[in-house]
């Protein structure tokens, strides 16, 4: 099983666009389609995986939460985010960025790659 929050990113919409645009030229069958977007959604998880190794806190004021088939939504206030590139060593000198309002969608990885997270 692969997520689908991927495709809302600029790549993503992008290649949805593509993506359409070739099926209304009948360049693209239904089927090839949605074969590139499965592919898409799981190269995007492997990648992630395999090659973000920066660390990352967060601080916020939580205004509200859902919890939906396995996949949580804060929206939050009065953010702050620290991001340490190197995922190594102290955050005291990592990066800042600042924003008052924000949306955080968090989905447990494991379940993405079939595996019970709770073993």
């Amino acid at each position: 099983m692969s997520f689908q929050i991927y495709r809302n990113t600029s790549v993503g919409e992008s290649l949805q666009e593509t993506i359409e645009q070739m099926a209304q030229e009948e360049k693209l069958t239904e089927e090839i389609a949605l074969a590139v977007l499965k592919q898409f959604d799981t190269s995007m998880s492997k990648a992630i995986k395999d090659f973000v190794t920066g660390k990352a806190t967060m601080k916020a004021n939580m205004k509200t939460y859902h919890y939906y088939e396995n996949v949580w939504t804060f929206s939050l206030e009065k953010v702050e985010f620290k991001l340490n590139q190197a995922g190594n060593g102290s955050m005291n000198g990592a990066q800042s960025l600042a924003c008052d309002t924000a949306k955080v969608v968090v989905v447990d990885a494991k379940l993405g790659e079939g595996e019970n997270p709770a073993a």
